[in-house]
């Protein structure tokens, strides 16, 4: 762990992050709260292979780190959080590192207490924690007013892609500099902070921000060697208007602030207002009400029809979504909608309108009238609930619908985002019998692509497109191109929107399939839409079964089509006179850090990698005069196989350049010779290293420094090589174990299960014939050259580590024993300080309730929290002074106790609580509002005559006692 020492983060059932201390958050900054480790880790969609928990493997066992290429023991400790859910802790350490553990350990009071500090600060930057942020900002403030300051939050726009590019590493840099940029720049913090990942944390005086704008702020420059990067920021501020206002929550509302920067309405930067706070409790306010509605049928199903284009006549609706608020009325799709996907609710609203839709042209066809399709919006949460899913297929089976009554819409980004689950489920949907429409295309990721990808029916153009038809040329070219190239490939198109007569009829002219739009229609209730349906009956019966082909016309669209046949490569067209940009598909975009951003009509060199002028590795650069090439380019970053050509869009000329990202081959093949490099430069003395062909059954090679490896040369095949090896292991059980766990099948089967590396420790001969332990370590590395499996068998002597460990053990054993006796001190010093409250509270010689606990009791019946207070009655014994200098004091403690148990009887029947007030006076309380207050008294009075002390050289003293009652 070089300069590390040991780490420890907790995971839930799940997986997901739930804490880490500080020393693993340095060396796997990636890890973030909330989310999967093996996301975070290794960028994975599952466990990491050799993974302790999906192993379930218990007690520390030793890893290759695949992140940083070092062995680890992990431990894996099966944990109970608060809430009684089951949780890991993994603990982990570096091998042979035992002394660095141990010297990094506590060993005074006042190293613990800086190590407990670290909480408050960030290692990486030098600046304060979020925790520390609050600390010193509420120290401050406990000396100067918070209206004077604001609270001022960055992020970094699409970290996670600069973690990518340049490694954990060089996003370290990144952070470092970012922090110090925004720390000396004019803003002037007087607190600085990294609150978590790449979010920056200022406290800044308010009239600083007066004089400057923010904005100056938001697009930073990072180099790396030669390479200029643009950062992008965001900014959310919060001014401090209330005094009163926590510096919790005066964070919160900056990270509040910077959520709403991220829209583009608001350009990257944001500054805090009650509309805000509104939005955000607005949203609070609809997911708390929206079972409750779907409960009540407070939504509606409402149908927008969509009608041929041809001659206007009704062929197909969409469900639309209308929640009427029993408080609020009719509530905007564009609030509620975002709201629930935001919440994780979205997929019940859609499982409600699913069964409706299937409900309302069931009931249509029992009744006899003529159906049209009708398409319901599936969000990007409906494909990872499985329930719903299953609910799609089962309700199409059930209803025994005709083919395609029910049809299903989704969204560029939703089919952009699930990539490979959406396209399983869309070819499901498919085989069912539903068409599949791919909304709003164009609006988001517009790749071309995308159509090529995955399973779609008809497309429908965006309402944006749509708007601008009667402006801009430019976009009727591209809807014009979009139709045709559909219909090329067998898809049909809608366009969205459509709401007067110019865009009709350009839309007619490019022989666009469907309308939807106020020009027809807008969203209707369903008995209204009832009443349309009536009205086209006699249509809708010609109509049935007649379904046309898409139209085709004699277009040369052959450059749109060597897009779409490209699908799954990485796309992007220029003019090549001046680099301009004219397409670009979603993965290009991607690389470039900002695939939010416009493209078209930006340079290449710029958009894509934030340089000046073109860079050095351009392809167009290697085309020479030849008009079509592969090419290799390698960027620094990324090595990309391309083909490239120039030809003509639109009448002008383009490059096109195509190709795969070919950077893991040759990754892989650089680290297959580095990973066996490294094992044979790094054995220890004495030891031996094999090398096998697990595909073909071969031995290739035996070396290292010990003779007795060197000597085993030209082997028949792999098993013959592990007998010569498990010969070095002094007992023949111990032998046969070697073989089992290290034969070529035992060595196949772990690589099939995603083990990797097996390890086992034995005693073994050694060249100078001693006998001592060692670690043997098989590793099956990939040979990306010809796709064979192999392995490295190699052994590190580890008679010392041992000894040590069981050293460590014993120290161990001993800090829990002293640990133990240091808890029954505890346990014994916790129950004498309850005792001693204890005896504070009760009257040690009556047994009564003592007068401090009278006074805890009267207060909580003041506050309303505590047992009812119905009236109150004070005792005092007759001539108790009397008693006391007749027979003494150990009589009248006598008389006391006496009283007292008799007291604490009758309380227990009555419901009265006694407390000794002082001397011989007592006190008790009634807790029913119903206790008969005369007859309980006089009972009382009764009971306490009755009482007979014997006292030593006396007669039996009998007691009376005077009242004085209070009712309330």
């Amino acid at each position: 762990m070089s300069d590390k020492s040991s780490g420890t983060y907790v995971i839930d059932a799940e997986y997901n992050v739930v804490s880490y201390n500080q020393t693993i958050h340095e060396l796997y900054p990636q890890l973030v709260r909330g989310k999967k480790c093996y996301k975070c880790l290794m960028g994975l969609d599952e466990p990491c292979p050799p993974c302790p928990v999906a192993g379930h493997i218990h007690g520390p066992q030793t890893y290759l780190d695949p992140i940083r290429g070092i062995y680890e023991t992990v431990d894996a400790v099966d944990i109970v959080f608060e809430n009684g859910k089951e949780g890991h802790a993994l603990v982990m350490s570096t091998v042979g590192e035992s002394e660095t553990i141990a010297a990094k350990l506590p060993r005074s009071r006042d190293e613990l207490e800086r190590l407990l500090e670290q909480k408050y600060f960030d290692s990486l930057t030098g600046g304060y924690s979020r925790s520390g942020f609050i600390r010193q900002a509420n120290l401050l403030f406990s000396r100067v007013p918070k209206t004077d300051y604001a609270v001022v939050m960055f992020n970094i726009q699409n970290f996670k892609a600069i973690n990518d590019v340049f490694g954990v590493e060089g996003g370290d840099q990144v952070l470092k500099t970012v922090f110090e940029t925004l720390q000396t720049s004019w803003l002037s913090p007087v607190i600085s902070a990294r609150a978590e990942s790449d979010w920056f944390l200022f406290l800044v005086n308010r009239s600083r921000i007066g004089d400057h704008s923010l904005n100056t702020l938001l697009n930073l420059e990072w180099s790396s060697g030669t390479r200029i990067v643009t950062l992008h920021l965001r900014c959310g501020v919060y001014f401090a208007e209330d005094s009163t206002v926590p510096v919790s929550n005066m964070v919160e509302w900056a990270t509040l602030a910077i959520k709403f920067a991220e829209q583009e309405s608001y350009g990257g930067l944001a500054v805090f207002n009650k509309s805000m706070r509104h939005t955000y409790m607005e949203h609070a306010a609809i997911l708390s009400s929206f079972r409750s509605s779907i409960r009540n049928g407070d939504f509606q199903i409402w149908y927008q029809p969509i009608v041929r284009a041809s001659d206007g006549r009704l062929c197909s609706a969409e469900a639309l979504v209308r929640w009427i608020h029993p408080k609020a009325g009719m509530l905007s799709p564009g609030n509620f909608i975002p709201a629930l996907e935001k919440g994780g609710m979205i997929s019940e609203l859609d499982r409600y309108v699913v069964k409706h839709v299937f409900s309302f042209q069931d009931d249509l066809k029992t009744s006899g009238l003529a159906t049209v399709p009708i398409s319901v919006n599936l969000s990007r949460q409906d494909f990872y609930d499985d329930q719903l899913m299953s609910d799609v297929f089962r309700l199409a089976q059930e209803h025994n619908l005709t083919g395609r009554c029910v049809n299903f819409e989704v969204t560029e980004t939703s089919v952009a985002a699930l990539r490979q689950n959406c396209s399983y489920l869309l070819g499901q949907i498919r085989q069912s019998g539903a068409k599949v429409l791919l909304d709003d295309f164009g609006s988001g990721y517009s790749s071309l692509s995308m159509i090529g990808d995955y399973s779609f029916d008809i497309i429908k153009i965006d309402k944006s497109f749509i708007d601008q038809i009667e402006n801009k040329p430019t976009v009727r070219a591209i809807i014009s191109s979009a139709i045709d190239m559909c219909h090329r490939i067998g898809l049909k198109t809608v366009a969205e929107g459509v709401e007067n007569a110019a865009q009709l009829e350009f839309l007619r002219g490019q022989h666009c399939d469907y309308i939807q739009g106020y020009y027809f229609a807008k969203p209707m209730k369903e008995e209204d839409f009832l009443a349309c349906l009536a009205g086209e009956q006699k249509a809708l019966a010609m109509d049935a079964g007649d379904e046309k082909p898409p139209f085709l016309r004699d277009f040369d669209s052959s450059n749109l089509e060597e897009l779409i046949d490209h699908s799954g490569q990485f796309i992007q067209v220029c003019h090549p006179e001046d680099y301009t940009m004219v397409y670009a598909n979603a993965k290009t975009l991607a690389i470039s850090g900002h695939p939010e951003l416009p493209y078209a009509g930006q340079k290449c060199y710029q958009y894509m990698l934030g340089l000046d002028a073109p860079c050095g590795h351009c392809p167009m650069k290697k085309m020479g005069t030849e008009a079509e090439k592969e090419i290799e380019v390698d960027d620094g970053a990324h090595v990309f196989a391309l083909k490239a050509r120039y030809t003509m869009w639109n009448g002008r000329k383009v490059f096109i350049e195509y190709g795969r990202d070919v950077t893991g081959t040759k990754v892989a093949k650089i680290r297959y010779h580095e990973q066996i490099q490294s094992i044979l430069e790094n054995l220890p003395k004495g030891q031996g290293v094999f090398r096998m062909d697990l595909t073909d059954d071969r031995w290739l090679s035996s070396g290292g420094i010990a003779q007795n490896a060197r000597d085993m040369q030209n082997i028949r095949d792999v098993d013959t090589l592990i007998h010569m090896i498990a010969a070095f292991v002094p007992d023949e059980a111990g032998q046969q174990q070697f073989f089992a766990l290290f034969c070529r099948e035992a060595q196949l089967r772990a690589y099939r299960e995603n083990q990797h590396q097996i390890v086992h420790e034995t005693k073994s001969y050694y060249d100078d014939r001693s006998i001592r332990w060692s670690r043997i370590t098989v590793q099956m590395i990939d040979n990306p050259e010809n796709g064979h499996i192999e392995s490295l068998l190699y052994g590190v002597d580890i008679s010392r580590e041992r000894e040590r460990v069981a050293e460590l053990e014993s120290e161990r054993l001993q800090s829990l024993q002293e640990k133990d006796a240091l808890q029954k001190d505890v346990s014994i010093a916790w129950g004498m300080s309850s005792k001693a409250e204890q005896d504070r509270r009760i009257d040690c010689l009556t047994g009564l309730n003592s007068r401090l606990d009278l006074g805890d009791t009267l207060q909580r019946a003041k506050e309303g929290t505590g047992d009812l207070v119905s009236a109150i009655l004070m005792l005092d014994i007759d001539d108790f002074k009397l008693v006391n200098d007749t027979y003494g004091h150990t009589a009248g403690d006598l008389c006391l106790r006496a009283i007292g148990k008799v007291l604490l009887e009758f309380g227990t029947l009555h419901a009265i609580t006694f407390y000794r007030f002082g001397g011989e006076k007592i006190l008790g309380i009634f807790h029913r509002r119903d206790c008969g207050m005369k007859e309980t008294v006089e009972a009382l009075l009764e009971t306490v005559r009755r009482t007979r002390i014997p006292l030593k050289g006396a007669s039996c003293k009998i007691l009376s006692v005077a009242d004085r009652k209070k009712e309330g």
